[in-house]
């Protein structure tokens, strides 16, 4: 790495890490104003509380973490600090002098958003969900006392489109969902006529497969009437490795869509290709627009660098004050691309991807008039 890119980075990454951590300290205060008295009822200990405020911070609010809302705001006041700095003090002048382009200046900066963007990217499909779920799992069970051990959906029912599938559960546990009893899965031709009927006093998922025990199933004729009696109850347990749905696939169809990571999601709509209009919209727009927010990193700090390095002479307040207004401007449009999408105004795709395809032209078009 050369002299000029630790440089760089050295006077970049210090505020970088200032603003973020403000930004994340003040997310988390103005929560711990409201929970702290539950905190101190319950006798939590302080290891737990920092656990719970780490995991807060990638807990999925609204359609992405906190994490990854913040971290393009982060690099984009980090670079207008820095390269505002440098004018003031005329190094941008000297490093042009020295025969260093403005666009080879931009190259650790660039760097710093491709790994904020792939951060923010794999902990919102990994961390985010597993964090939601603890998050509200511990408030609920730890700071407002509500025991779930025996939370379950009586009478669950689970489509699945696409095998022409249902499930029919007695009682279908949230916390142990590879367990359940009284089970009924009713399997349906192409026209829509019942095929087959098993049943089963309970199932489990073992080893990647559903294994039915005390299992019973009866055909049905091309009319959709009974073909022949149940057969007797099965003495030992019987795998079902033909049914593909797996526990999870059963516990996201009633999970609120924080929960759920955007393969998760994808996997919904491919179980439900009947679903459409604004009920699938919705969905897609939530899937497109999650995965584009990462990379809004390397979008914004794209926009940024034209904004406070076009030229020395600039107001330092000038030039902060434009990539305030773009910073505005993006997240506006972030939620009018997203209202538009789930209305069907837009293709979900564009919906989800508009704020980073609008700021990416602005961004290279001022990037590419710099000298």
């Amino acid at each position: 790495m050369k002299i000029i890119d630790r440089y760089l980075l050295k006077e970049y990454l210090v505020p970088l890490g200032y603003i973020l951590g403000s930004f994340c300290m003040l997310y988390i205060v103005l929560d711990l104003f409201d929970r702290f008295p539950a905190f101190v009822e319950a006798q939590v200990p302080f290891v737990d509380i920092c656990l719970y405020y780490f995991l807060y911070l990638f807990a999925v609010n609204g359609f992405v973490p906190f994490i990854v809302v913040i971290l393009p705001i982060a690099l984009l006041l980090a670079a207008l600090y820095t390269l505002t700095l440098f004018a003031r003090h005329n190094e941008l002048t000297a490093m042009c002098a020295s025969g260093v382009s403005v666009r080879r200046l931009m190259t650790p900066l660039m760097m710093v958003g491709l790994c904020a963007s792939l951060f923010g990217a794999v902990a919102q499909e990994t961390l985010g969900p597993m964090a939601t779920r603890w998050v509200a799992d511990y408030g609920k069970r730890v700071l407002r006392g509500i025991d779930e051990s025996e939370e379950v959906v009586p009478n669950y029912v689970y489509h699945s489109g696409s095998e022409r599938r249902q499930w029919m559960v007695d009682r279908f546990s949230l916390r142990t969902p590879g367990q359940m009893k009284g089970v009924k899965v009713l399997q349906e031709r192409e026209d829509g006529t019942l095929m087959t009927e098993i049943l089963a006093k309970r199932a489990e998922w073992m080893d990647g497969s559903w294994w039915f025990y005390e299992m019973q199933s009866r055909p049905y004729n091309e009319a959709g009437e009974p073909a022949g009696p149940l057969t007797a109850p099965s003495e030992a347990p019987v795998e079902m490795a033909h049914l593909g749905e797996n526990p999870e696939d059963l516990l996201n169809e009633i999970r609120n869509t924080d929960y759920l990571s955007s393969w998760d999601m994808i996997r919904f709509l491919r179980a439900r290709p009947t679903l459409t209009g604004p009920a699938r919209a919705r969905r897609e727009v939530d899937i497109y627009a999650r995965i584009a927010m990462p990379w809004s990193c390397m979008v914004l700090i794209l926009l940024s660098l034209p904004a406070t390095a076009g030229g020395v002479r600039r107001p330092a307040l000038r030039s902060v004050g434009f990539g305030l207004a773009a910073l505005f401007g993006f997240y506006f449009i972030v939620n009018m691309g997203m209202i538009l999408g789930k209305r069907e105004v837009l293709w979900p795709w564009l919906a989800g991807w508009l704020p980073n395809i609008v700021f990416l032209a602005i961004g290279g078009s001022l990037t590419s008039r710099m000298k």
